[in-house]
């Protein structure tokens, strides 16, 4: 059974779409999450420890930048930040 035209054309409820699009910042900011704590690793290996304010500072602009990032232009942006991990 195939769905009608006028049901195809329905626009999607804003709950749905609210829902979507913290699904996708939550992803982008657990990715910036997870790239700024091994960046804080490996700085504090290499170099003096960051003081822990700082380093909280720095993960969570970090977090946001990339929530933000992966709202707006989708998940190619996590796969992108990832290549630029590794």
């Amino acid at each position: 059974m195939e769905p009608l035209a006028s049901e195809l054309n329905q626009p999607k409820s804003k709950l749905e779409s609210a829902s979507t699009l913290i699904k996708r910042f939550s992803a982008g900011a657990t990715i910036g999450l997870i790239i700024a704590a091994i960046q804080w690793g490996n700085y504090t290996h290499c170099f003096d420890a960051i003081p822990l304010t700082r380093g909280i500072m720095f993960c969570l602009g970090l977090t946001i930048i990339c929530g933000l990032m992966t709202l707006k232009w989708g998940y190619k942006t996590l796969e992108s930040l990832l290549q630029l991990l590794g």
